[in-house]
């Protein structure tokens, strides 16, 4: 069997690196133009004009997406699912990149799976379907049946996707650096830094499928929880073999309300289990689009069920985490400003100055977002759109200069599940539901 592993060219580097400056490049330039139109000129159309810009943005940023794939796809597949973040216009374009990726030729698929199993595919598996039932930023799944008959996904990773990986990341932190040389209070360069210490792991799914049987082991009280069991005997670096399981799309309202399931107990599931993984447990998945999560109805015998896929981004908290997180929701729930700065430094922020003062401008805004998603169950975009301009303002005299690792993935999550919670519609209170965690006994971490 011939080698399937790729190595990308110098000319294929440039050529990626170009692409993702100019495109960035142009949709800097044209938000620096609007906000000088909107600041000196302030046409009555300005509402019709950023709309124009932003879904003309979103599509330039989408086809970058589809044409270089791998980590700028990845990326961009998360900020399609972040309704309580970016604009409707973004997250209307960008949403796409979660179920409609062009799959690789089979081929490739094939090559990647015989190399790394040592054996003919027809060896292994009596049926695997050429087409893929999802295509992702770093792999696509097949449905499969084993020799023996047991129904199966098989994820097959791309195989130049690794060193594409480490090229885009360069790219990115050269980019990131001339925005934050442009933009003082603008500091990106610690998203590349966490891009960088988790997708190796993410590359490795012998590594994935140890997380999933963590968190299937973990939580296997919970019966409304589905987690796919993994078969070892087929899984290598590039290719996990797991139990197949249906399931409706989070976001397909349609199909979740034909088939009976109520909206408002996704989302109070969804967001109970992910509190129980961040605060109690201290591992939690820290990758739940909406292409990794599916619903099961309600079947003979028990309730309907919440299918979480796709263990590639798990995250073990360190020890002090709960005890900073304890203290801070706990500030948070007393509106008590001082006190949830402090617990923020705790937690490991640090200022330029080394003073308390922008954690306090920081700690101000996250209580008005606090009963502001405790009352409308997330945040609306006017909301959104205000915050964005105000926290840079408030903590310009004294920026904030680090944010744990750990706690980019926590607050990336707790976006996620946010975007979710408004896409689905459903109220129900964020924190009410997630609070008790955080003062669950501690016997509840594993």
């Amino acid at each position: 069997m011939a080698a399937v592993s790729r190595r990308v060219s110098p000319a294929e580097r440039l050529f990626r690196a170009r692409r993702i400056s100019t495109t960035f490049g142009r949709v800097y330039l044209g938000a620096k133009a609007n906000q000088f139109i909107a600041r000196r000129l302030r046409p009555l159309d300005m509402d019709r004009r950023w709309s124009a810009f932003h879904r003309g943005s979103a599509g330039q940023i989408y086809r970058l997406a589809l044409d270089l794939r791998g980590l700028v796809l990845k990326g961009c597949q998360f900020l399609g699912a972040r309704a309580d973040v970016v604009p409707p216009e973004y997250v209307e374009v960008l949403s796409r990149l979660q179920d409609r990726v062009p799959p690789r030729p089979f081929e490739v698929v094939r090559g990647v799976v015989e190399e790394d199993l040592g054996r003919p595919l027809d060896a292994v598996f009596e049926a695997f379907s050429r087409k893929p039932i999802a295509a992702a930023s770093l792999a696509q799944v097949h449905e499969a049946r084993l020799r023996g008959g047991r129904r199966v996904a098989v994820k097959v990773q791309y195989p130049e996707i690794a060193e594409q990986v480490r090229g885009d990341l360069a790219n990115l932190r050269a980019l990131f650096r001339a925005v934050g040389w442009l933009e003082r209070d603008l500091d990106l360069l610690p998203i590349v830094n966490e891009l960088a210490a988790q997708m190796p792991r993410e590359l490795d799914f012998e590594a994935e499928g140890r997380n999933a049987e963590a968190m299937a082991q973990r939580l296997r009280r919970r019966r409304e929880i589905a987690i796919p069991s993994i078969d070892w005997k087929h899984t290598s670096r590039r290719v996990l073999v797991m139990e197949f399981m249906d399931g409706i799309k989070i976001t397909d309202l349609d199909a979740l309300r034909a088939a009976g399931v109520d909206l408002t107990w996704v989302v109070h599931t969804l967001v109970d289990v992910f509190a129980e993984q961040i605060l109690a447990l201290g591992f939690f998945h820290a990758d739940p689009h909406p292409g990794n999560l599916f619903v099961q109805p309600a079947a003979e015998g028990r309730g309907p069920r919440l299918v979480l896929l796709d263990f590639g981004l798990a995250k073990e908290l360190p020890d002090g985490f709960r005890k900073g997180v304890v203290g801070f929701t706990a500030a948070l729930l007393r509106g008590d400003v001082d006190a949830m700065a402090t617990a923020l430094a705790a937690l490991g922020f640090e200022t330029r100055s080394g003073s308390l003062e922008s954690l306090r401008e920081v700690a101000e805004v996250i209580l008005r977002i606090g009963i502001e998603i405790r009352e409308r169950g997330s945040l609306d975009p006017e909301t959104v759109t205000r915050l964005r301009d105000e926290i840079p303002a408030r903590v310009r005299a004294n920026p904030v200069v680090r944010v744990p690792h750990h706690l980019v993935l926590v607050g990336r999550t707790i976006g996620l599940l946010s975007g979710l919670s408004r896409e689905l519609g459903a109220k129900v209170d964020l924190l009410r539901i997630a609070a008790p965690w955080a003062f669950a006994p501690e016997g509840k971490r594993a």
